[in-house]
């Protein structure tokens, strides 16, 4: 197999944003998650989310960010993981507009920018645990 430039740009862009993501969760699982569900649900309390809710959905966050940093750094299951990023940068732009942190919307706005790009251009994912079970199942 030969490399392409394409491919090793995706790789790269695909890994530095599985590494950012596996590291928001995996230090924040580190550091206590009822600790950060908590701070969230107090940065929260002036939003017209159901504190309960917010509670929950915080205490997911870590676990959620991890296995998607950790999927994408494998490139396993990129695609769904890819998926389901944009749909997690949809739920927590949800709950800062809703919050009125808009600074905080614009920075999720740009990883959603790059979840869409790393799906529009996935037939780059040649560097991937996904491209090799593809090649070994042809074979």
């Amino acid at each position: 197999m030969r490399i392409t430039d394409k491919s090793l740009a995706y790789a790269l862009l695909r890994i530095a944003l599985g590494v950012n993501f596996a590291g928001h969760g995996l230090i924040r699982i580190y550091n206590g998650v009822a600790a950060f569900a908590q701070t969230i649900a107090e940065h929260m309390a002036k939003s017209p989310l159901p504190h309960g809710f917010t509670y929950a959905f915080s205490y997911a966050i870590p676990f959620f960010e991890a296995v998607l940093g950790l999927t994408l750094i494998l490139g396993v299951f990129t695609r769904i993981s890819l998926v389901c990023g944009a749909v997690f940068m949809m739920a927590l732009t949800i709950g800062v507009t809703s919050n009125q942190q808009w600074d905080i919307a614009s920075q999720q706005l740009l990883y959603s920018v790059v979840f869409f790009l790393l799906l529009y251009l996935i037939e780059h994912n040649a560097i991937a645990v996904d491209s090799y079970i593809r090649r070994s199942s042809i074979q």
